[in-house]
């Protein structure tokens, strides 16, 4: 049905079949200019269409991206890469990628979780998850949830919306970080208690030598080593999966401790351990009253 329809039905029956002519990118037949893009879309291929047009639909909606705004755009890679020559795409350095490159010129990136994170267990998503991370201070990574007919997102920093409220003059000064609260609140409690605990360095590929690459190119590894066998342990991927978890457990834990599961969730030891934050802090009074909904 197409309640359940996912990107490898579509590349089956209509990306493939459709380019086979060409020999080209599903964005290459439609598109008749450049595709710079904006966001860049992580995600797993095996969520419902549905689901992750949603999530990209309340991420437009909450970023206040104009529909107008030319050259607004979010790179998929089912779309973009050439789907009959993917060993063209996916050369032996990660970073000599299209998805690499593609992340470079982007503003932000937007990871897509099924209610059971399944992104997290894939390791071009922990590679993609991994350079955001690695360049917080030029990506944005946002995370966004379809579940049941719920659709949920949180931003990495304040909305513009939420700024200007936060800049906002008398009564109304600092009402952005309340209204943020407000809408991640919303957010599903057991999706944030799973990214409290991310392990990519054991995360899963279809080809196993992207994983080796991978692995070692998050080691840092020069390019002739990539195809070493990697570490089963390394501080790259500590302080990678820490910083991540800490996001989540940032996300979660005023939800958390308004319903006492805060300890046993392990939201506030996530939070200590990514020694990347800096800070901190919420609204204890916006808090108490998002509880009492």
């Amino acid at each position: 049905s197409m309640d359940t329809v996912n990107l490898y039905h579509v590349n089956a029956w209509l990306i493939k079949p459709s380019t086979t002519a060409e020999n080209c990118a599903l964005v290459e037949l439609l598109a008749d200019a450049e595709q710079r893009p904006d966001w860049f879309c992580s995600h797993w291929w095996g969520e419902p269409i549905r689901d992750f047009i949603r999530c990209v639909a309340l991420h437009r909606e909450t970023r206040e991206l104009n529909e107008d705004e030319a050259g607004l755009i979010y790179w998929v890679c089912a779309h973009a890469n050439r789907q009959h020559m993917l060993d063209q795409e996916l050369v032996k350095d990660p970073s000599k990628t299209s998805f690499f490159k593609a992340m470079n010129l982007a503003r932000g990136v937007l990871l897509i979780l099924d209610a059971n994170c399944t992104p997290l267990t894939r390791i071009w998503c922990a590679y993609e998850e991994y350079t955001a991370l690695a360049k917080r201070s030029k990506l944005k990574l946002d995370i966004a949830t379809a579940t049941g007919s719920d659709t949920d997102l949180l931003t990495d920093g304040f909305t513009d919306a939420e700024e200007r409220l936060n800049n906002g003059e008398g009564s109304k000064q600092g009402q952005g970080q309340r209204l943020k609260m407000h809408r991640e609140f919303a957010f599903p409690l057991e999706v944030l208690r799973k990214g409290l605990r991310p392990a990519l360095h054991e995360a899963q590929a279809s080809v196993e030598e992207d994983r080796r690459r991978i692995l070692n190119a998050i080691a840092g590894k020069p390019t002739k080593q990539l195809d070493d066998i990697p570490a089963e342990m390394h501080e790259s991927y500590d302080r990678v999966n820490k910083s991540l978890a800490g996001l989540f457990a940032r996300a979660g834990l005023p939800k958390a401790l308004s319903d006492g599961s805060a300890a046993s969730a392990g939201f506030a030891q996530a939070s200590r351990e990514d020694t990347t934050a800096h800070s901190f802090s919420f609204d204890f009074k916006s808090m108490s009253s998002e509880a009492e909904r």
